[in-house]
């Protein structure tokens, strides 16, 4: 391995050589997830009309400014106006509309009262209300534009459309949108004693559960994972492997092969291949033996085959490389996030930065992150029911009580 650098740095190097993917253009019904490429405007008023928030009656706030439940102000019903119709009928003093939650308020009104303020009553065989209770000017009413208004920006480039986001869009008429492509990443699996799930397992080997975790970490920072077969521990087998990954990969993730084991032949295979190396060895633990590296236009992230490494490698620095290749406006590898840790292992000092798994709870206010348990960089099952990676700096404390920056995982 080279001398280690800082986490900082290994992400610096990695954002130099970062390619943002090409826009397509794709139908909002599929674009849950994805991140836009151009900004969304307002093409009209939201709502383009002023609008009854609720059912009840269309009516002028200064007719009934005396109405109570004992003295009740009767007005005329002159109509009803469902949502979807407009309405053609004016409110003049003394008179009030019908009107349904969603339908356009009537001209002459400006505020309704809700149904349950209001009894229909007939009086020689014309309809009238009575409303036992004042209300303001606008009340229950949203006005036009109160959303938003023409040309106003409803949503910038580098969003990622959630639901909310998708909801806002096709509100305002958008059947198609703008976005990244999605990142293509390749996931393999190094080493001969690694067996795929499904097939037999013989002695000395292990099943691939580096992949389908990987896989579904690029998946959640929006890329596209394409799970790949393991590679034997043979120097020419992975060479060819690797160029047959990168033929159709943007990213190249691989586990296994990156320490300095008689087996370790990743890098070696990789710079054979004539890729260009970014750095190997990074002050974090665990995952230290990480490798990355460019060949053409494509990246390369080498990482542990400890299932615990890779995890931590992938959601430090591959989780935000990807968000960037994405074209996320703000790559967040920390989230801001920070927690209480509590039952904090004995470990002795190092200079590396630390991480550990554990469980995110709020107790009275406060955030804690319990990483109880076991801690090893090879167990697949200190991983399960963890929501989160606490980060303890070198020089950190890693006591209990420590307030520390967290990864939500």
């Amino acid at each position: 391995m080279d001398p280690l650098i800082s986490i900082p740095e290994a992400l610096s190097r990695l954002s130099a050589h970062i390619r943002s993917m090409v826009a397509e253009r794709i139908s909002l019904q599929t674009a849950h997830g994805r991140v836009l490429a151009e900004d969304i405007d307002a093409v009209f008023d939201s709502p383009a009309f002023d609008r009854a928030m609720l059912d009840g009656y269309a009516v002028r706030a200064q007719d009934i400014r005396s109405a109570t439940r004992e003295h009740p102000v009767i007005l005329t019903v002159i109509g009803t106006v469902p949502a979807g119709s407009v309405p053609e009928i004016d409110v003049a003093a003394g008179t009030a509309v019908r009107t349904m939650t969603g339908a356009a308020l009537s001209a002459g009104a400006d505020a309704i009262v809700r149904q349950e303020y209001a009894e229909d009553v007939m009086e020689q065989g014309v309809r009238r209300v009575k409303i036992m209770r004042a209300v303001g000017r606008l009340e229950a009413v949203q006005e036009q534009g109160y959303d938003a208004r023409r040309g106003m920006r409803l949503l910038s480039a580098g969003t990622r459309l959630g639901p909310a986001e998708l909801a806002l869009a096709a509100a305002h008429g958008y059947a198609d949108v703008t976005v990244r492509s999605r990142v293509a990443v390749g996931v393999m699996a190094t080493g001969s004693e690694v067996t795929e799930v499904g097939q037999p397992l013989l002695a000395g080997h292990l099943y691939n559960s580096n992949t389908p975790m990987l896989c579904a970490i690029a998946a959640d920072a929006g890329a596209a994972p394409i799970a790949l077969p393991p590679a034997p521990d043979r120097e020419d087998a992975l060479c060819e492997r690797f160029a047959a990954a990168l033929r159709t990969c943007d990213v190249l993730v691989t586990t296994g092969g990156v320490s300095v084991g008689d087996y370790d032949l990743t890098p070696r295979a990789l710079e054979r291949m004539g890729v260009k190396r970014l750095f190997w060895g990074v002050w974090m633990r665990p995952g230290t033996p990480v490798y990355a590296g460019v060949y053409g236009d494509r990246l390369i992230l080498a990482l542990s085959g400890n299932p615990t490494a890779a995890f931590v490698n992938a959601h430090v620095l591959l989780t935000p490389t990807l968000r960037a290749m994405a074209g996320f406006t703000a790559p967040q590898p920390w989230n801001n996030i920070k927690a209480f840790l509590r039952h904090a292992p004995v470990k002795t000092p190092v200079k590396h930065t630390r991480f550990l798994h554990g469980r995110l709870a709020v107790e009275e206010g406060r955030l804690w992150i319990d990483a109880a348990g076991k801690q090893s960089a090879a167990s697949v099952g200190s991983l399960t029911g963890k929501t989160g990676l606490a980060r303890i700096d070198p020089g950190e404390a890693m006591v209990d009580g420590t307030l520390v920056n967290v990864i939500i995982t």
